[in-house]
Parts: C-alpha cells; structure tokens; sequence
C-alpha cells in the first residue's frame, strides 16, 4: 500500500473521531440528559471509525477521497454554524 493511502486513513478516521465527539457534545447540551445518556448514540456509532478507516485504505483513490471529503465538511459545517 502506498503512503498516501495510510495518511488519508488516519486523517478518516480521526475526522471520524471528531464528528463523534461533536455529536456526544450537543446531546450532552439537551435539557433532561444525563451524559450517560448522551454517550450511549455516539458509543454505538463508534464502530465507523475502524470500518471508514478500512475502506479509504481497500477502495479505490477517488471512493477514499469522497470518504474523507464528506466527513471534512461536515466538520467544517458544525464548525461554521457554531
């Protein structure tokens, strides 16, 4: 595998990661739950970071760009709305 394709892995998965911990943040913010409850959605969605990671390094170049593109702006989104 060439380099490239370990780096744009690592930067899924850690864009994954981010989106996860955005999201535990704002049902952490609702009113009346606990963060154990808040927790619980973003514990369960966790396993899309080993499965994304897996896929920008076996999919062909431009399917791992659009894998890594899509969570980016997203980030930058929830990132701009706030």
């Amino acid at each position: 595998m060439q380099w490239w394709r370990w780096v744009a892995a690592a930067v899924a998965a850690v864009l994954l990661v981010i989106l996860l911990l955005l999201w535990f943040d704002t049902l952490k913010e609702r009113q009346g739950w606990s963060t154990a409850r808040a927790a619980r959605p973003p514990a369960i969605a966790s396993i899309a970071v080993p499965i994304g990671f897996l896929l920008v390094l076996v999919l062909p170049w431009w399917l791992g760009l659009i894998l890594v593109a899509g969570p980016a702006v997203a980030v930058a989104v929830m990132a701009l709305a706030s």
